[in-house]
């Protein structure tokens, strides 16, 4: 770990950068989100654009690290936010189109209150954290500990900005013709008989996924997809189950599986350190004591005003504080953070508990509930991250703890506005093959109660105990299946998780014969992805202005290609520049 630096790290220019990059972020990862049923770390990308901003806004002068540090500390939270939303609310859209229930949301500056609190509270309860994890302990924090190591070698910054402005436009130019000209895929087989469909969808914003997902993951997930609608698909139709059921049976098991691995995760991973968890927990200094009852008043008050009972608001704070704790410990030492199984766990609980004295909550008090908590989730473990980036270059804590406070702020009163353009924008196309949103599927089955409990049990006790078994052969076997994406490869099928494995194997190349490239195919995943999520999200929320899809389309067509057109002036003019030296 570095000495805490005396040059200043939160400036005016770290803010501008941080905030605009968290907006860039909530928008393009919220479509990311529910079309890719994933949301990765948005770290990485967050420190290239920072280091480029900064590089070109300073003009020969020297970096200041810190400054890029805190830039794209604040940058990152915009993608966390966005899981948040985007795993947990479009299941009121399920369950209002599928389940013909009639669920309201709070009115947009209460969910914007509401989002915004949970991020604080994530980050505030996350502080004590910091001294433990990260002071004495010295978790890993991967994607923070990555972030920190490139931003040392920050100097090729801008040249990296130039290649991503390049291969993000072109993206994003194949993404409007494809949603506008062949937006359903291609039928690559089709087996009637067999009950066998498969539609290939070309998706860069999977390939890069599946790149930055990597073998295991993207790899168990295409075992999934092809045991589920390869192998139980026809043994089903063989034995005369209706097609539609047996899809609905297929995407439970897959729902079952995705909760069974969470919850024995859960299970193996927090009993065995529940005195390291939650001995912090108690632990603050005297600026937090002061600090964190308000953050926590304002929870009441927002819960409150959203219509949940005070007993029912208690119980979701003491679950939220929980929860952050196993968040970010579960973060800084396996980089992955089920945001939306520990919002339903903390649920189902709070509905439990009112069970027992014959009591109930409404269904819209269980999604308010379970989205706070996993935005307070998200953001404890992105802070995690941050923090460590912060220990590494010597960063101010304090700055850090600053522009994060400002930019979750800032994403929470948006994030609202970004929901409703996904409301309304992808109406049509929401929990369909095009944008399945599982997360937010399997949050709104599980605060309801499973169609098919029974199928869905089966698939819950084989991840369960399969999850199990991971932990004993760990130690002998590395490239062991994994069970969340292998039930989410059932649950979506084979025409997301063709795209997924292309990536996955691509990495798998990219470590074995060139393992030099494998940070620069980091960032072009990133920039594929992020320039996908921008082009389809900016696509419908031109739809909800009265814009027509095709008139949308070509102005944002023109738009790319004008970023083409600049990144490639800026690529050449630098390699001139470099050659003149």
């Amino acid at each position: 770990m570095n000495q805490k630096s005396d040059v200043p790290g939160f400036t005016f220019r770290a803010l501008i950068i941080a905030i605009s990059l968290s907006l860039f972020l909530l928008m393009s990862t919220a479509y990311i989100a529910i079309k890719l049923g994933a949301a990765p770390w948005p770290i990485i990308f967050a420190v290239i654009v920072s280091v480029a901003v900064i590089k070109i806004t300073s003009r020969g002068k020297e970096l200041n690290i810190h400054e890029i540090n805190v830039a794209q500390a604040g940058g990152s939270i915009g993608g966390l936010v966005a899981a948040g939303v985007s795993f947990t609310l479009p299941g009121i859209i399920y369950l209002n189109q599928h389940k013909d229930m009639s669920i309201e949301l709070p009115a947009p500056w209460l969910l914007g209150l509401l989002i915004a609190t949970a991020g604080v509270l994530g980050l505030l309860l996350s502080v004590p954290l910091k001294y433990t994890f990260i002071d004495e302990e010295n978790l890993p924090f991967p994607a923070g500990t990555a972030g920190a190591e490139l931003i040392k070698v920050s100097k090729t910054g801008g040249k990296e900005l130039h290649i991503l402005l390049i291969i993000g436009s072109l993206v994003g130019i194949f993404t409007l013709v494809r949603d506008l000209y062949f937006p359903a895929g291609f039928e690559l087989l089709v087996v009637s008989t067999l009950g066998l469909i498969i539609t290939i969808v070309p998706l860069p914003i999977a390939i890069g996924g599946g790149y930055i997902l990597g073998p295991r993951p993207g790899l168990s997930w295409l075992a999934g997809a092809i045991i589920g609608w390869f192998l139980l698909m026809p043994l089903f139709k063989i034995n005369e189950i209706p097609i539609n059921l047996a899809a609905t049976y297929i995407k439970n098991i897959g729902m079952g599986m995705v909760l069974g691995s969470g919850v024995s995760f859960f299970l193996t991973y927090v009993l065995p350190r529940f005195r390291k968890i939650f001995l912090p927990v108690f632990q603050t200094n005297t600026y937090l004591k002061k600090v964190v009852p308000l953050v926590l008043g304002l929870g009441m008050i927002s819960l409150i005003c959203s219509g949940v009972p005070v007993t029912a608001a208690l119980l979701t704070l003491v679950g939220i504080w929980s929860m952050v704790a196993v968040a970010a410990r579960m973060t800084g030492e396996t980089n992955i953070d089920p945001l939306e199984q520990f919002g339903i766990f903390v649920t189902l609980i709070v509905a439990a508990s009112y069970e027992i004295f014959n009591a109930s909550l409404p269904v819209e008090t269980l999604f308010i509930i379970v989205t706070m908590v996993s935005i307070a989730c998200a953001i404890a473990g992105d802070a995690g991250h941050d923090y460590k980036s912060a220990a590494i270059l010597g960063t101010k804590f304090s700055d850090i703890i600053k522009i994060d406070l400002i930019t979750v702020i800032v994403v929470g009163i948006a994030a609202p506005f970004v929901f409703e353009i996904i409301r309304q924008g992808f109406s049509d196309k929401l929990f369909t093959p095009l944008m399945p949103a599982p997360q937010a599927r399997l949050v709104a089955e599980s605060l309801i109660g499973f169609e098919h409990p029974l199928v869905f049990l089966t698939g819950f006790l084989i991840a369960f105990l399969g999850e199990i078994l991971n932990k004993l052969i760990a130690v002998k076997y590395q490239n062991y299946l994994l069970w969340m994406p292998f039930g989410i490869g059932l649950f979506l099928g084979p025409g997301l998780a063709f795209p997924i494995a292309v990536g996955a194997l691509i990495h798998l190349w990219v470590i074995k014969k060139k393992p030099d490239y494998y940070q620069t195919g980091i960032l072009i995943s990133a920039a594929v992805m992020g320039a996908e999520g921008i082009a389809g999200f900016s696509s419908g929320a031109l739809t909800i202005f009265g814009i027509s899809f095709f008139s949308g389309s070509f102005g944002l067509s023109v738009f790319f290609l004008g970023l083409f057109l600049l990144g490639v002036f800026l690529y050449t003019s630098d390699r001139k520049k470099s050659e003149s030296l």
